[in-house]
């Protein structure tokens, strides 16, 4: 796995293309990463999607069950 860290102004800055005031998602929203950072994913506009915390909350919890993370 390779492990890189998230570019918060790159985040920010799609999202601000995407019609997001000030880059931040809206409230009881959280931004996605489709292919995780951890395995080699990137902040790309292809990557990153913006859903409901607790549909956020599920995908990862889905992804332990099956032994992905």
């Amino acid at each position: 796995m390779t492990k890189t860290k998230r570019d918060p102004a790159k985040i920010k800055k799609i999202l601000e293309k995407r019609g997001y005031k000030g880059g931040n998602p809206p409230k009881g929203k959280e931004i996605h990463h489709i292919i995780p950072i951890a395995e080699g994913g990137k902040d790309t506009p292809k990557n990153i999607r913006v859903i409901s915390k607790s549909k956020h909350k599920q995908i990862h919890k889905n992804r332990r069950e099956r032994g992905e993370i």
